[in-house]
C-alpha cells in the first residue's frame, strides 16, 4: 500500500511538473528519473508511520533485557556500546560516556556480565584529554583489544588501542593504530570486525571529512599492522553519490565477504568482495530503510543473518528492531521489535552492537544518550 501510494503521489507531481516545463519552454524533464526519486521519498516518509514492512519471523525465542547501570547513576550521558565474549564465558560491553557526546570529559568505560548481573562502570586508563568515541571490542583468544577513537572533532579522530588480558583489571598502555594518522576512521570506525576464512582481519572503516565515505582495513598479521582498501562507491536514485559510513561485515558460506552500510540516503546499502575483502563491488540498495544512524549484524554458524536497525527511512531513533535472513541478506523477516514504538517521536534507540555464540545472540544498544541497554536472546536452532 505504502508503494501505491507513493506512487500516486509522484505522478501526479511530475504530470504538474511536466505540464509547467512544457508552458515554459524549458528542457525536457526526465521522467523516469523523477518518478524514482519522488517514490523513493515518499516511501521512506510513510515508514514513519508504518514502520517496518517485513513479515513475521517464525522462529521462537526467549529473550532476557534490561540496562547495565542506572540512568544517572554514573554519567550524564552514554553512547555507542560494543559487547565481547570473553574466554572465561563473560561478557564485557564497552561505551564511551561523561556530560555529553563531544564533552572533554568523556572517556571509554566498561562493565563485566557475570552470573546474572552487570558490574559497576570502570573507565578505561587513558591520559588524552579530549573526547573519546566509539570503543570496539574484539576478542584475540589470548587477551581483548579495545578500539576506539579520540579527538575533539571527528572528521580528524586518531585511532588508539589498548588490550587486557586479565578480564580489565589492567590495560596495556593506549597505541596509535595507524602512528600519525589523523583521517579519522582508521581500523574497526565502530562496528566490530572479523577474521575471515584466510585469517585476515577485516575492519568497516568510514570517514567523515566532508562527505561519508567508507572503506575496509585489512591486516594479515595479526592487526599488527593494516592496509586501507580503496573507499566504496555508491550511487542513489538521482543518480548522486551517496554518503556510507560505519560497516558491518560478515563471511557467507561459499567465502565471499559482504558487507551493510549505513548511508545518508534513508536506505541501507551493501557491497560484496570475491577477493577476501581486497576490492568490492559497487553498493547498491537492500530496500531496508535507514535512519541515517548505526547498524549492526552477525552470521550464526547456521547460515542465519541477523540485523539489529531502525526500519524508518527517515531521522528517527525511537524503534529498534532485530530482523533475520535465511538466504544470505536477500530477503528479511522481523524477529522483534527490542525497544520503542512508532508513536513515541522523541525517544532514541540507537546504535547496536551484536555478537553470536551457537543460537545465542548478545546485543547492547544505546537507550536515549542515558543508559548502555542490553538484550541475550536464545533462539530455537
Amino acid at each position: 500500500m505504502k508503494k501505491v501510494i507513493a506512487l500516486v503521489l509522484c505522478f501526479i507531481m511530475l504530470f504538474s511538473t511536466s505540464a509547467l516545463a512544457a508552458g515554459e519552454g524549458e528542457k525536457e524533464v526526465n521522467k523516469p528519473a523523477i518518478i524514482s526519486v519522488i517514490t523513493d521519498f515518499f516511501e521512506r516518509f510513510f515508514s514513519m508511520f508504518t514502520g517496518s514492512t517485513n513479515e513475521k519471523s517464525n522462529i521462537d525465542f526467549t529473550i532476557e533485557e534490561g540496562q547495565l547501570f542506572e540512568k544517572n547513576e554514573h554519567f550524564k550521558s552514554s553512547h555507542a556500546s560494543t559487547v565481547v565474549k570473553m574466554n572465561d564465558g563473560r561478557l564485557m560491553s564497552a561505551y564511551f560516556a561523561g556530560d555529553e557526546e563531544g564533552a572533554d570529559n568523556v572517556r571509554i568505560w566498561f562493565s563485566v556480565y557475570d552470573k546474572g548481573e552487570w558490574s559497576k562502570p570502570v573507565q578505561v586508563p587513558s591520559e588524552d584529554t579530549v573526547a573519546h568515541w566509539n570503543p570496539v571490542l574484539i576478542n584475540f583468544g589470548t587477551h581483548i583489544r579495545l578500539y576506539y577513537k579520540v579527538g575533539a572533532e571527528i572528521p580528524y579522530w586518531v585511532t588508539k588501542y589498548t588490550e587486557t588480558a586479565d578480564g580489565g583489571k589492567t590495560w596495556t598502555e593506549p597505541k596509535e593504530l595507524v602512528e600519525g594518522d589523523t583521517s579519522g576512521g582508521r581500523g574497526p570506525v565502530r562496528n566490530k570486525s572479523i577474521v575471515l576464512s584466510d585469517g585476515t582481519i577485516i575492519a568497516g572503516s568510514s570517514t567523515e571529512q566532508g562527505q561519508w565515505r567508507a572503506f575496509f582495513d585489512l591486516s594479515v598479521d595479526g592487526g599488527k599492522t593494516w592496509t586501507k582498501t580503496d573507499y566504496i562507491t555508491a550511487k542513489g536514485v538521482d543518480g548522486k553519490e551517496i554518503g556510507m559510513i560505519q560497516p558491518t561485515i560478515w563471511q557467507d558460506g561459499d567465502g565471499t565477504v559482504h558487507a551493510m552500510f549505513r548511508t545518508d540516503c534513508g536506505r541501507i546499502y551493501r557491497s560484496d568482495s570475491t577477493d577476501l575483502g581486497r576490492t568490492w563491488c559497487e553498493a547498491y540498495s537492500t530496500g531496508l530503510m535507514n535512519n541515517y544512524s548505526g547498524i549492526d549484524c552477525v552470521r550464526t554458524d547456521d547460515g542465519r543473518l541477523w540485523l539489529v536497525h531502525t526500519p524508518i527511512g527517515m531521522r528517527l531513533r525511537n524503534i529498534l528492531v532485530l530482523s533475520v535472513s535465511e538466504d544470505n541478506g536477500e530477503t528479511w523477516k522481523d524477529v522483534t521489535t527490542l525497544a520503542g514504538n512508532l508513536f513515541d517521536l522523541i525517544s532514541e534507540y540507537s546504535y547496536p552492537a551484536i555478537i553470536a555464540r551457537g543460537n545465542k545472540l548478545y546485543i547492547t544498544y544505546t537507550n536515549k544518550r542515558k543508559v548502555i541497554n542490553y538484550a541475550f536472546i536464545e533462539y530455537e536452532a
